[in-house]
């Protein structure tokens, strides 16, 4: 059991309502019950005093008149007592009224307590001074198992649970304490409770016990606990990404050439980031994870800047390629990195990816205007995977269009993906767009580009990414 200033923050409200309610309800009870036993006490006393009073007047005047003495000053005030008599009836008679009264509401009130502790989901108990159950609603029953009968007189602690402190102590002076608690059902299962409890004080101001309230919260501490992991979680993530934006070597670019079959040249370089915090991830993964913690556009930006470091290692007319999500092209950021490249921008390709899709492709393509006033043209990234990336081809209309491997993956086997791709050369070519096959990997899928007409690749047959793919190529020969 957890320390008694534990705030039983898993609590249902309608178990916290109940839960008060009882609480209350009792409390209430117990004032009526005392203030009844004072008004019947003040009726008792009061009633017996006037009568007294009227015996002892009568007695002295009755004196007065058998004697034929004159009456003294005591008789006299004793007459004035008497005049006062009616009022302390009519007093005493409204005594009597507020008694009933209070009858009735402390009846209605043990009713309502009684209605309580029968609908509460959960245990209402009253223990003594020594945390000795001396009375248990039947909702002990169900929340642990035990008949009302076989816990009299056990250590409420013993119920509650297991997990105290040493020296600790969820019973105190305080007014009131709420804890949570895990405790083992009689089934063998392991429940966690929330329960409060309010001290009880006797005439002599000293506690004589406890009266509480407990409630089943197993699932709810399971979906706190969840959530807690799945903020500790998302904790780390963002450290991750942060640490990946923040510092100069977390992030690193390798370029992979996009290759114009025609000339067998480099027509581009694809600009590909590349992270080296351990344990490593792939790209793909961290930049999911960065789009996960809210920090998606910031990553994306970072690795541009990092790619655009680049522009200077392109060999002769190649452009460098670099994936960008739409929210970061609508993001003033990215035009403040794109005007600060001057006439260099001119030797850049934005790639759309389709992380998400686009709300609003009119605002896209007023953003792509202002792209394109600095020279960048613009691809679309995994054409051909996704419903997204063809709305991006009808509607921003791009310079260079991007066949996914998805598509070329055995194409020189598969007739629909040969038809496929001799369809997207045609069309491209009659829109006066560049179309570049991606994540070539064989031969035979290289041969079905060339007879289809499509005379841009990129992938693993022709060079694998790398921090200078340049070194190597010289030596490449493809195939006629």
């Amino acid at each position: 059991m957890s320390g008694s200033t534990t705030h039983a923050g898993g609590l249902r409200a309608d178990e916290q309502r109940v839960k008060d309610t009882a609480t209350a309800d009792a409390d209430s009870t117990a004032d009526l019950l005392r203030a009844r036993s004072v008004v019947k006490s003040a009726v008792i006393v009061l009633a017996a005093s006037m009568v007294v009073a009227l015996i002892s007047y009568a007695w002295d005047w009755l004196e007065v008149l058998l004697k034929g003495e004159s009456p003294e000053a005591d008789e006299w005030f004793g007459l004035i007592g008497v005049a006062w008599l009616p009022l302390a009836v009519a007093t005493t008679v409204r005594l009597l009224r507020f008694n009933r009264s209070l009858a009735v509401r402390a009846e209605e009130a043990v009713e309502a307590f009684r209605d309580t502790v029968h609908t509460a989901h959960g245990w209402v108990w009253k223990v003594d001074a020594e945390l000795r159950v001396t009375w248990s609603s039947d909702g002990v029953t169900e929340l642990l198992g035990y008949d009302t009968r076989e816990i009299t007189g056990r250590d409420v602690r013993e119920l509650l649970g297991d997990d105290q402190e040493p020296g600790g102590h969820a019973f105190d002076e305080a007014a009131r304490q709420d804890w949570t608690s895990g405790t083992t059902h009689r089934d063998g299962t392991v429940r966690t409770l929330s329960s409060t409890a309010t001290p009880v004080y006797g005439t002599d101001g000293h506690i004589v016990g406890y009266r509480g309230f407990s409630a089943d919260v197993t699932l709810e501490a399971a979906a706190a606990l969840a959530d807690q992991r799945v903020r500790d979680e998302n904790a780390q993530i963002r450290a991750r990404v942060e640490h990946s934006i923040r510092e100069e070597n977390a992030l690193q670019i390798v370029l992979q050439p996009i290759v114009d079959l025609d000339r067998n040249e480099i027509a581009g370089m694809e600009a590909l980031a590349r992270f080296t915090a351990e344990p490593y991830r792939t790209p793909d993964v961290c930049f999911g994870e960065a789009w996960k913690v809210g920090l998606g556009v910031d990553l994306e930006l970072r690795a541009v800047e990092a790619a655009c470091r680049r522009l200077p290692d392109l060999p002769g007319r190649a452009y460098l390629s670099v994936n960008v999500s739409a929210q970061t092209i609508l993001d003033e950021r990215f035009h403040e990195l794109l005007a600060g490249l001057g006439s260099a921008a001119g030797s850049l390709v934005i790639e759309v990816t389709e992380h998400t899709a686009v709300d609003n492709y009119d605002i896209l393509a007023e953003t792509m205007q202002r792209v394109r006033a600095t020279g960048a043209r613009l691809a679309v990234d995994d054409a051909g995977a996704g419903y997204a990336s063809m709305q991006h081809i009808l509607r921003l209309r791009p310079d260079i269009v991007k066949l996914d491997r998805s598509i070329i993956a055995d194409s020189d086997q598969d007739p629909a993906r040969r038809a496929l791709i001799g369809a997207m050369s045609n069309f491209g070519a009659s829109l006066g767009m560049t179309v570049v096959a991606e994540g070539v990997e064989t031969s035979g899928e290289l041969a079905v580009l060339t007879e289809e007409g499509l005379n841009h690749a990129q992938g693993y047959l022709l060079s694998r990414p790398a921090a200078d793919p340049r070194v190597d190529w010289p030596e490449r020969h493809l195939a006629a």
